[in-house]
């Protein structure tokens, strides 16, 4: 057990609070104090996934006990997966805070006490073992971020944070009803509330067809998870979030908050409900793909760049979702790569939509076009991250896509013929973004005297143009943080 555990897991909350307690008017000083303190989170997210002494198994980092909350028991543990995303996590606040160093507004406090509050939340849901602890962390992060689209969004922007706020509770509570049956069955067999690993192997829920009790749980919690990832048909909220969102709200939202609906399925419902993912495996892996397909085909008609790369995050979070339930090991292996892949392709994407916005205050595609002849640094970084979004050979966005496809084929031939209609949908769409950004002739004059990436706002998209090609040359450098972790999220690990 790690004795300073809690310090070091409380930092981007004291470093939250800290932005409040600042001086109002140096805003130089406000940012300074926000990069400092994502490249601490940072390092100290390393040093915790480099100090894991087994990624393989989970590793208990610390431990309480609330009296007077029903004598439960809190636990925070981490293993490979977890660790993984802790690291995206903490990588993408570092991109967020360089991203918009440049950004103007009379609530720059409230801004990144925000940002922090959300990753300190996203951590807590990653490290927490114990049911109702994830549960508190999976509530907590809809606060900062349901603030962050309603005050610093677009002209949209309550009705885009009422609607992702609504439905991602409507699913919680489903998920918090199934966690007070399952906890009524502890107490009958344990005396005590708890749902820790343990308790939650004991219940041995039975399955008989779809109103047994694990039938039925299986249902609540998916749908909670489907909601967050977001899994057609429900995902109706996230191209509001997205394009309604600050460049902040969809970095963040993209390259980890979705990640948390697939890391739920793979923490608490795969490994403990055998039966009842057996007996719905195929609705979900036709649900996945379809999610590819329609999410694809929305995209390639829009004329908003933002809701583009909005609806193709539809599409490759459909990807991931049957790789996980294809239950095959090759599939799920992709299906983790994926996630980090695409947390590193799309919110690129977006870093390249909010650079065109700030320049020309508009996401309308046919306000752009032969933006390569004026902004030529923008336009080989957004080319290679569009690759990367794209599935090209040797990116890492290739990698995932290959081995989820090659997995599921060997559980449903059908179900990943219909996903390989993915791998020619995404160019179609992702090469006319691009197109018609930059490439063509300048139309429009206010085009021709646009100036190319300064150095500083370049950097994460060259980071991220590096981890692309890096990832789909070298993928073990992100697979093997997590082998070790594959046979428990394949049932066979319980």
């Amino acid at each position: 057990m790690d004795q300073l555990f809690i310090i070091k897991f409380l930092i981007p909350l004291f470093w939250a609070i800290g932005f409040m307690l600042a001086p109002k008017q140096n805003e130089r000083a406000i940012k300074l104090y926000a990069l400092i303190g994502s490249l601490v989170i940072l390092a100290y997210s390393v040093k915790m996934f480099f100090d894991l002494p087994n990624p393989g198994v989970l590793t208990e980092l610390f431990k309480f006990q609330m009296p007077l909350f029903f004598n439960m028991t809190y636990t925070f543990a981490m293993d490979g997966l977890s660790g993984l995303l802790l690291l995206l996590n903490s990588f993408l606040l570092v991109i967020v805070v360089i991203t918009t160093w440049e950004i103007k507004t009379d609530k720059l406090r409230l801004y990144y006490f925000l940002i922090f509050t959300l990753v300190w939340a996203v951590n807590g849901s990653l490290l927490s073992t114990s049911l109702y602890g994830f549960y508190i962390f999976w509530e907590a992060m809809l606060i900062p971020l349901f603030i962050l689209v309603g005050v610093f969004g677009g002209d949209n922007r309550r009705y885009a944070s009422f609607k992702f706020f609504m439905m991602t509770a409507a699913g919680s509570i489903l998920m918090l009803a199934s966690m007070c049956y399952m906890s009524a069955l502890a107490y009958k067999l344990t005396g005590s509330y708890d749902l820790n690993y343990e308790v939650i192997k004991s219940l041995n829920l039975r399955f008989s067809g779809f109103w047994s009790p694990q039938s039925l749980i299986f249902w609540c919690f998916s749908i909670a998870f489907f909601l967050k990832v977001p899994v057609f048909p429900f995902h109706s909220w996230l191209p509001d979030a997205h394009v309604e969102a600050p460049t902040a709200g969809s970095i963040l939202l993209a390259g980890i908050l979705l990640k948390l609906g697939i890391y739920g399925f793979l923490r608490f419902v795969i490994p403990f409900y055998p039966q009842a993912v057996d007996a719905y495996r195929d609705i979900v892996l036709y649900l996945g793909a379809i999610g590819v397909i329609y999410g694809a085909l929305t995209a390639w008609v829009q004329k908003d760049i933002k809701k583009l790369v909005a609806f193709s995050s539809i599409s490759h979070m459909g990807y991931i979702v049957m790789g996980v339930f294809s239950q095959n090991a090759f599939a799920v292996k992709g299906a983790i790569f994926q996630m980090v892949a695409h947390g590193i392709s799309t919110p690129g994407l977006f870093i390249g939509v909010h650079y065109l916005y700030t320049r020309r205050h508009t996401k309308k595609l046919d306000q752009f076009g032969g933006l390569a002849k004026v902004m030529p640094r923008f336009a080989i970084l957004f080319f290679i991250i569009t690759a990367g979004s794209m599935a090209v050979p040797m990116t890492c966005g290739f990698v995932g896509e290959f081995m989820i496809t090659a997995g599921v084929y060997e559980i449903n031939k059908t179900v990943a013929f219909l996903a390989a209609t993915g791998i020619i949908l995404s160019p179609i769409y992702l090469l006319k973004m691009y197109h018609l950004t930059a490439l063509g002739e300048i139309n429009h004059e206010e085009n021709k005297s646009l100036k190319d990436l300064s150095l500083l706002e370049a950097t994460p998209m060259i980071v991220l143009s590096v981890l692309t090609i890096l990832l789909g040359l070298y993928p073990k450098l992100i697979t093997s943080m997590y082998e070790g972790t594959i046979s428990f999220f394949v049932n066979k690990g319980l």
